[in-house]
């Protein structure tokens, strides 16, 4: 963890690090999200895939934050 003394040369590689982080999880939602997508496309009672739909949906908002 950062501390506040130092200096912003000193934080860039923690913050280029929080950033990697971040876009590492956005790609793995946006990779669920499909996925269940590929699943509902099965053989799914129209119930499950209104659920699956609406959980890949809510995955693809979660990814664009």
């Amino acid at each position: 963890m950062p501390q506040d003394n130092e200096s912003p040369d000193e934080l860039k590689p923690a913050l280029a690090n929080s950033e990697a982080k971040v876009r590492a999880a956005q790609h793995l939602l946006k990779r669920a999200a499909e996925e269940i997508e590929d699943l509902v496309e099965a053989d799914c009672e129209d119930d499950q895939k209104n659920q699956a739909s609406q959980a890949a949906e809510r995955f693809r908002r979660a990814a664009s934050f």
